[in-house]
């Protein structure tokens, strides 16, 4: 039962259709893995990961052993790749929950292969290369290195090479090609010496975008999930957006003309005002960033946010919505009516990007799944 009616609908058959999207982009032989790090970007990970397992995704990327354990957890035995940096004392959980860990350092490498040949198992892992991101990722002389040490590193199975690119999200993609152009460099080199089976640098935005050689493997992170990677892409998707955000007004009141509302009187009524009061705020993922400059949905109408969002309600001028009462329900993110307001419209108000809106939102939100 829902208290407060505060929640995440998720559908999840959208999902499902955003993978079929990139799925046409792509040749038959190449495959998927889908990013579920953060939760999902905050849709949940477990449903999201289930509905494009339905798909053929073949992979799932997570950015920590955390997040890789819940998947474990769940039941799900798709092979793992973790995104993220790692440290020592994460090297047991690899072959405890059958991970696959990017390898980006020799230090770590030889970390890796010592305890692999102490427990006598052979790990499977990605090496990340450097190509632009200046973030993880071997060098060309430290790959090199890596390379001349392969003696030493006996028991580390290189399944699979991958760089990310920096600036796929930009109309212009000269330097995405350049980035691909030195991956595939680095990939010879690789191959040269070892058996791979996985070669992936195409992120969501990069599927759509990049020209050039992509490999066979390709990370759908944003798009799965119906936003936009970037708002100025060459080749524009229509991809559906799988998140709604609802709340619902729990008071209503009117104000007379220049009456505060909110903490530090941040917004004044201009003249007689219905303000409602809606079960949500900072503590639930709905930024304090957006107080005076975002709107919600009532009745398919927008309603402008007034006043300072507090930690767990906002208020909203709704004096202008016919037939508003108390417990009407209001929509933060998605379609009501025939008028939608999107993650990224939210994003744009305050000056940042989708995906942090959604991962901002928090547990205490419960998510409902349909489809």
């Amino acid at each position: 039962m829902l208290y407060r009616r505060t929640y995440l609908e998720i559908d999840l058959s959208k999902i499902r259709q955003n993978i079929r999207i990139h799925k046409s982009m792509l040749k038959s032989d190449d495959s998927i893995l889908a990013v579920v790090k953060a939760d999902g970007y905050g849709h949940g990970s477990v449903p999201v990961l289930k509905a494009a397992l339905e798909e053929g995704v073949v992979w799932a990327g997570i950015s920590s052993v955390e997040e890789a354990i819940i998947l474990r957890n769940a039941g799900i035995e798709v092979p793992i790749l973790l995104l993220g940096g790692w440290y020592p004392e994460a090297i047991p959980a690899f072959f405890c929950y059958s991970i696959t860990p990017s390898l980006y350092s020799i230090e770590l490498a030889k970390k890796l292969n010592e305890y692999a040949k102490s427990i006598n198992t052979p790990i499977k892992v990605h090496v990340k290369l450097e190509t632009g991101m200046g973030r993880l990722g071997f060098t060309k002389d430290q790959l090199n290195d890596f390379i001349n040490a392969k003696n030493e590193l006996d028991y580390l199975v290189i399944d699979g090479v991958y760089s990310h690119l920096s600036s796929a999200d930009e109309s212009d993609t000269t330097f995405s090609e350049e980035q691909s152009v030195k991956f595939h460099q680095m990939v010879h080199m690789l191959k040269e010496n070892f058996p791979i089976n996985w070669i992936h640098i195409a992120n969501s935005a990069g599927i759509s975008q990049l020209s050039s050689d992509r490999g066979n493997l390709f990370r759908l992170g944003i798009s799965m999930y119906g936003q936009a990677p970037a708002p100025n892409l060459t080749k524009p998707l229509n991809l559906s957006e799988a998140i709604t955000w609802k709340s619902s007004i729990c008071h209503l009141q009117w104000f007379p003309p220049n009456y505060p509302i909110g903490y530090g009187r941040t917004y004044c009524t201009d003249k007689k005002t219905l303000i409602g009061t809606v079960a949500v705020g900072y503590a639930d993922g709905y930024s304090r960033s957006l107080s005076n400059v975002s709107q919600v949905l009532v009745h398919g109408k927008r309603a402008p946010v007034v006043g300072t969002i507090c930690m767990d309600m906002l208020m909203i001028d709704v004096s202008n919505i016919e037939d508003v009462e108390a417990f009407d329900e209001v929509v933060l993110i998605g379609k009501q009516g025939e008028d939608k307001i999107s993650a990224t419209e939210m994003a744009n108000w305050i000056n940042t990007i989708n995906y942090e809106i959604t991962c901002n939102i928090s547990s205490r939100v419960p998510r409902k799944y349909i489809n």
